[in-house]
């Protein structure tokens, strides 16, 4: 998956999973404005170049069920993977990243 993102040299990413935004609950796939935000925030305030940022969005379910159920909902309409498959999947996103970008920062 991250071949598929178009620049070669990535220095900051800022992951979520959509849940516990901002005081906002669980999100889901609707939590990604959060990520593009705070790497808005890196240009602006710290100057790094947007082409060096990586917004993800890790889609393992949405426990608001108004949210998931909802016709126009673009994400896993599935409750969240929680526990260990959790903890591999980020392992495995964390293996990834560090592999194709060396010594990125990971917020």
């Amino acid at each position: 998956v991250m071949d598929n993102w178009p620049e070669a040299d990535v220095n900051v990413t800022v992951v979520t999973d959509g849940e516990r935004i901002l005081g906002l609950g669980d999100l889901g796939a609707n939590g990604m404005g959060i990520p593009i935000g705070k790497l808005n925030l890196y240009t602006a305030c710290a100057g790094i170049h947007p082409r060096k940022c990586l917004p993800l969005l890790l889609d393992v379910g949405c426990n608001t069920v108004a949210l998931r159920d909802h016709p126009t909902y673009t994400g896993l309409a599935q409750e969240r993977v929680r526990g260990k498959d959790y903890e591999r999947f980020l392992e495995e996103v964390m293996d990834a990243l560090n592999e194709k970008w060396p010594g990125i920062l990971v917020q």
